[in-house]
């Protein structure tokens, strides 16, 4: 009888709390870096984040050079200029400053800057496309929500045919991460509860994936409840370092898990809805998340009770699978009401006519096939009618 194999793979090095900044100069000196070439967007320039960073590799005598043409759901083209601007800085590592968009970007442009055989970016779609080690990356996120830094996952977006292709690529997790609360602490308080949604998104869905086992699922509880104590916190006093920290700590452990066995049709039904509208990532699994949740909730129902325990510590687990399910449910419609986030599909612009092209590019997302309940177009078109008002 063949054993079964389960793989973790993650971050080398990580740094959590108020200016762990300042640790990217043990890792470049660790690395023996020489220079760097940060990769950001114009808004983080323009609010000084970036400068921070700046602050240090001056302090360091490190050069650099900085791409901030980063944009949200980064394309192709976005991918192609990033490149361009890594092949004449003459850098040996990238910086990635931003949330799940700069860090996507820079970890694309890292794969091709070392297998230029990719530099189409399609060839990358799927799973382990490259031969050679990605050039070396630290992430610095600004948000507590993608889990980018710790993960082999980014996601580009394709214009032409107005889908997002998931990449993985177990060649260009970051060599090391730096989550900052002074610098988490400065994102806007819309954008916090988005990505924090995401990271529970991504700890729901981990939690239920068809590949989850018991160490992901450990560290998927985890992140749930972590969130689940910090939300509301952190929507009331967003200067908060310790919450800040603990949210941090949460999208770092559902990006660890759900990196190594999958997510679900959460994912797969707002990766369309960012694509065709361009919603944010957070937003769209934000809305989501209690649909999904509900529809897959009897093909795990010896899970719920857990689920539901890392969500509410007052919950008797002897409660049953449904009332369990429907303590989750509540919990997540909560968290969006009270950030002010969009419920129903109306809200964010979705035309009734777009649902077969979503239903088809959702059942074709990477995904779906980890998603624990089986699906169709029709079953996906569905729930979207379902969500519309």
């Amino acid at each position: 009888m063949r054993m079964s194999i389960s793989r973790m793979v993650y971050t080398g090095t990580s740094y959590f709390g108020e200016f762990a900044r300042k640790e990217i100069v043990t890792e470049i000196g660790k690395h023996q870096f020489q220079k760097a070439l940060i990769v950001s967007d114009k808004d983080l320039v323009k609010c000084g984040v970036v400068g921070k960073i700046e602050e240090v590799l001056k302090e360091n005598n490190t050069p650099y050079e900085v791409f901030d043409e980063v944009k949200p759901n980064p394309t192709i083209e976005n991918v192609k200029a990033g490149l361009a601007s890594f092949k004449s800085s003459g850098s040996d590592f990238i910086l990635a400053v931003g949330g799940g968009s700069a860090i996507d970007t820079a970890k694309a442009v890292a794969v091709i800057a070392n297998n230029p055989e990719n530099e189409d970016v399609v060839s990358l779609e799927g799973m382990d496309k490259s031969k050679n080690m990605a050039v070396p990356l630290i992430a610095v996120p600004t948000t507590a929500g993608t889990g980018s830094e710790t993960t082999m996952d980014y996601v580009i977006t394709n214009t032409q045919e107005k889908r997002k292709m998931a990449c993985m690529d177990s060649k260009v997790v970051p060599v090391a991460a730096i989550l900052d609360t002074d610098i988490m602490a400065s994102l806007p308080l819309k954008l916090t509860a988005a990505t924090a949604m995401d990271a529970l998104t991504h700890a729901v869905e981990s939690y239920l994936s068809k590949g989850a086992f018991s160490f992901s699922e450990m560290l998927s509880l985890k992140a749930v409840s972590l969130i689940s104590e910090n939300f509301l916190k952190v929507l009331e006093d967003p200067k908060d370092y310790e919450v800040r920290k603990q949210l941090a700590i949460a999208q770092y452990l559902a990006g660890m898990s759900f990196t190594n066995v999958g997510l679900g049709i959460v994912h797969s039904m707002a990766h369309p809805l960012s694509a065709f509208y361009d919603v944010p990532h957070g937003v769209a699994n934000a809305l989501i998340l209690p649909y999904v949740l509900a529809f897959n909730a009897d093909a795990c129902t010896e899970k719920m009770p857990a689920l539901a325990k890392a969500f509410d510590p007052d919950f008797d687990e002897k409660a049953g699978s449904d009332a369990a399910a429907e303590c989750c449910v509540k919990r997540i419609k909560m968290f969006n009401e009270k950030a002010g986030l969009p419920q129903v599909l109306s809200e964010i612009g979705v035309k009734e006519e777009d649902y077969d092209a979503l239903a088809a590019s959702a059942y074709e997302d990477a995904s779906t096939p980890d998603n624990p309940k089986e699906v169709s177009i029709p079953v996906l078109k569905e729930l979207y009618v379902n969500m519309q008002n």
